[in-house]
């Protein structure tokens, strides 16, 4: 080799070992000590979107700071107070689960309807006043402001996303009463075979209502009129749902009907064997089938509904000697039916009237105290705020059928002392007369 091929040679390995050393330089070789670790590379990978509520609200409650207002305008501070306290619960709820629908339209490149509409879900924990009074007498010019003043209040409310917290942003958590009525069946000859139907599927249904943890109801011991014949289905008669109110105090009145309870014999080889022979043949199948009602006794009309039923192969009959109620009838066929209606309608009924609004009225005025039929069963307590609603005008009718009448706030009760069928509450603020009828709702 030349000399001069052995210069070239050398040149090339010194540059190669000059282009390694560059690129070691570039990682940190393990424990080595003039080499300072780079930071890892944060993921920058696009994150899945989450629902503005979900990004909203992270954590399980949330307190926000909100302003309510109200006019003084014919109205004492009290009342006005009440008011912009609902007022600044209403705008809290804007801060947690809204549904947001909007509508619009385009016409020839011009906006003809922009409108927008927000429902709240929100549940609220509880709030704090932090502010309160009336507002500034002078505008941002120094000058007077005319005409009555409003009311102002600021809050601090905590909302939570607590499944047991009703949605009722300004109300306290009643159970509503209910009176549970005796059950009807639409024809007596099928239950032929079962003794102490009607009397024993009302005791069930008072007996798991209590292991539920419901304690503000009644029985109805009496039976309730249904309209007879072929259609039976529940009696919306005023008159007559006003005197279950008025002996019971319940909101809401609960209907069963058993529609079916009919048993059949198939026509197999060894049934026509026995008629043949004069033989007993027992029933082999069996259609039961129930409905319920929820009735709301304060507006006369029915709010819940649902049917339920089984169709049922193999030794249905039950027997007189084992009543509707007593672990030998459950331990029947017929009887597990029965066993998974009443589980089912229980729960049902109870679903329905968790979180209802407590409606109530004022039945009695002494001394300048107020009887609100209340009692302690429903978890009210003495402090808690009450809410009157008057009657204003003549109810609204059409084609004969009243659809009601307006309402509007027109005090506010404060419970004194709560007794087993009523409570007695006095006014903290109103706008007119307090009176008898007058409803009651939770505030």
């Amino acid at each position: 080799m030349s000399g001069f091929q052995q210069m070239i040679g050398l040149l090339l390995v010194m540059l190669s070992l000059n282009s390694q050393a560059g690129l070691t330089d570039l990682f940190c070789i393990q424990n080595e000590s003039s080499c300072v670790e780079t930071p890892s590379i944060a993921d920058v990978s696009p994150q899945p979107v989450q629902p503005l509520s979900t990004t909203a609200l992270s954590n399980e409650n949330m307190c926000v700071d909100v302003k309510g207002v109200a006019s003084t305008n014919g109205v004492d501070d009290s009342f006005a107070r009440k008011m912009a306290i609902r007022d600044a619960l209403k705008m809290a709820s804007l801060h947690n689960n809204v549904n947001v629908k909007t509508d619009q339209s385009v016409d020839q490149y011009q906006v003809t309807l922009d409108s927008s509409r927000f429902t709240s879900s929100s549940k609220v924990k509880g709030f704090t006043v932090l502010t309160e009074g009336l507002e500034d007498p002078y505008d941002m010019y120094g000058q007077t402001k005319k005409g009555p003043l409003n009311y102002e209040v600021t809050l601090n409310v905590c909302l939570t996303e607590d499944r047991s917290v009703c949605t009722d942003l300004t109300g306290n958590q009643y159970q509503t009463r209910l009176a549970v009525a005796p059950v009807v069946i639409a024809h007596g000859n099928q239950a032929n075979d079962v003794s102490n139907l009607l009397m024993g599927y009302q005791q069930e249904l008072e007996r798991r209502i209590k292991l539920q943890g419901y304690r503000n109801f009644s029985l109805l011991l009496e039976p309730v009129d249904l309209q007879p014949n072929i259609i039976v289905e529940p009696n919306l008669d005023p008159e007559l749902l006003s005197g279950i109110r008025d002996r019971t105090g319940a909101q809401y009145l609960l209907l069963t009907v058993i529609r079916s309870l009919s048993a059949h014999q198939n026509d197999g080889y060894l049934n026509g064997a026995k008629r043949f022979y004069n033989l007993e043949v027992k029933p082999d199948s069996r259609h039961i089938e129930v409905d319920w009602y929820v009735l709301d006794l304060m507006k006369n009309r029915t709010v819940h509904q649902m049917r339920q039923g089984f169709d049922l192969q193999g030794d249905v009959t039950v027997g007189r000697d084992r009543p509707f109620g007593s672990n030998a009838f459950f331990a029947t066929d017929t009887g597990m039916a029965f066993h998974a209606l009443l589980e089912k309608q229980t729960t049902d009924v109870l679903d329905f009237l968790h979180c209802k609004p407590f409606e109530s009225q004022i039945i009695d005025v002494r001394n300048n105290e107020y009887i609100v039929y209340l009692n302690s069963a429903s978890g009210a307590k003495v402090g808690d705020d009450l809410a009157v609603y008057h009657k204003t005008g003549r109810p609204v009718r059409i084609n004969g059928v009243n659809l009601g009448t307006d309402e509007v706030p027109g005090a506010f009760l404060k419970i004194k002392r709560i007794l087993p069928k009523f409570a007695i509450a006095e006014v903290t603020a109103k706008k007119g007369i307090v009176q008898v009828g007058d409803l009651v709702k939770a505030w």
